[in-house]
Parts: structure tokens; sequence; C-alpha cells
């Protein structure tokens, strides 16, 4: 047995005695090059009622909707997806740092959208529905999500006085790389003038804000490609690039391949 189990273990306990699917979500991967959990907990796809039907509006409501809530929220909330499911979702932060969401549970919700396939209405059907308490649950999130953050803590995969400066240009990225933004936006937000501002994230992470905003446009590009069929002039405008042409060479410029050869070896 191990001395101190981590969240891993904890997660399969949480499900065993509960009944409830825990999936961790973190658009900046920290909990991955961590290898804090098993690669399978970090994606949804694998509830069949979440597989089923799976596109970009599961990835624009799980990874980029509810990670702007979870900015503004201070403990667990409960959620419900375009599909009509509903889970709770729990910041995990530390300090004033957000490093991503623990959702736990997976409820059928009132109406549910039209068109999807009939995997997903017979995987529906053998859910159940939301309680009409959550507050039991909430306190047993809240304290799993404290449980991994106390984790990365004693085992030193997590500073106990992160930058302030750099978690918060971190978190305007991920806020705002699909929105036309600039250097100035940033200044703005760090109460700082442009030229300090431009010092200060070259310092920060070594390249300018400009290589910082491509790069998170392309990560979320990544999670398009991968994860749904849309057409790749839609993913350039849903992740702020000119057209297709600007972001497959962008693309090609930081990973080295095109984004349909990524999407070919990623479905491969």
């Amino acid at each position: 047995m191990e001395r101190h189990p981590g969240p891993e273990a904890g997660f399969r306990a949480f499900e065993q005695l509960l009944g409830l699917p825990v999936t961790v979500i973190d658009n900046a991967h920290f909990f991955n090059r961590r290898a804090v959990f098993d690669p399978m907990r970090c994606s949804h796809r694998r509830h069949p009622a979440c597989r089923a039907g799976f596109d970009e509006r599961c990835i624009r409501h799980c990874r980029y909707a509810m990670n702007s809530r979870c900015l503004a929220e201070e403990g667990p909330f409960t959620a419900v997806c375009w599909k009509g499911l509903a889970q709770i979702v729990t910041p995990l932060r530390y300090g004033n740092v957000h490093y991503g969401m623990l959702y736990a549970g997976l409820w059928r919700n009132g109406e549910t959208a039209s068109g999807l396939p009939g995997d997903f209405y017979r995987s529906r059907e053998q859910l159940p529905e939301l309680p009409e308490s959550m507050a039991a649950l909430f306190a047993l999130c809240r304290l799993a999500a404290d449980g991994v953050m106390m984790h990365l803590l004693k085992t030193r995969l997590l500073e106990t006085v992160p930058d302030e400066r750099s978690a918060r240009i971190a978190a305007f990225l991920r806020e705002h790389a699909a929105a036309a933004v600039g250097l100035e936006d940033l200044a703005r937000e760090l109460g700082l003038s442009r030229s300090r501002t431009s010092f200060v994230v070259k310092q920060l992470f070594g390249k300018s804000f400009s290589r910082l905003l491509q790069a998170e446009r392309v990560e979320r590009a990544r999670h398009y490609l991968a994860g749904s069929a849309e057409k790749l002039h839609d993913i350039a405008r849903e992740c702020s690039f000119s057209d297709e042409f600007h972001l497959s060479r962008v693309f090609r410029q930081l990973t080295g391949i095109t984004p349909s050869e990524f999407r070919r070896r990623h479905r491969s």
C-alpha cells in the first residue's frame, strides 16, 4: 500500500464510493506535464454520453467557457452543457492562481439537444437525474480539490509562492487569446506602461507577447483539430487567426507540421 497515495488513488476511491466520475481539465497542461493523474482523466470522452456527439461545442463549453467562469468563482458550482448534461465544476486554485478545473458527476437535466447520435440518447437514459440539493457533494468536491493542491505542495510540484505577474499574464492569455488583443490590453490589466509590460513578459517567459499569444492560439487550434470535425477556416476564426492560411503558417512554424497533418496523426 502506498504510504502517501496521490490524487489518482483518491479519485478512484471517490468514484467507487460515490459513483461520480471525475475529470480534470487544465488548459495550461500543468497536470499533464507532471503526470499527476492517469492521462484518461483529462478527457470527458471516456464517458459514453460525452463521447457520443462530441464536437467543437463541447470544447468551447468544458475547456474555455468553464475556465472563464472558474476565474470568478470561489468554490464548486453546477454547470449544464449544450447537450443538457450537468456536472459539478470546482476551480483548482492555490492563492490567486487558477490551475484548472475538477469536474465531478454526470447527470441528465431537463431538455436536451436534438439531432445527436442514438448512442447519446441511450447513454443519457442511463444517467441519474440531477439531485435537488448539491450541498454535500459541493463540500466533498471542495475537499477533493483542496487535497489535489495540497498534494502538489507536499511533493513540491507546486511552488508555494507562485510569481503573481506570470500567473496573471498566463491567465490573461488563456482568457483573451480568442479575441483581438494586444500588448496594450495586457499593460492595462497589469497597470504598467506598454514598454514595461513588454520587458516583464520577455523577462518572465523568454518570449515576446506576440509569440506567447500565437502559442496560446495554436494550442486552442490543436484542441479543435483533435476533438472536432470543424473546418479549418472555422477553427481559424475561433482562434482569432485572420484566415486558414494564417493559421496554417503559424501552426507549422510552432509545431513543425501543418494543421491537416496534425489532425491525421492524432486520428490515426
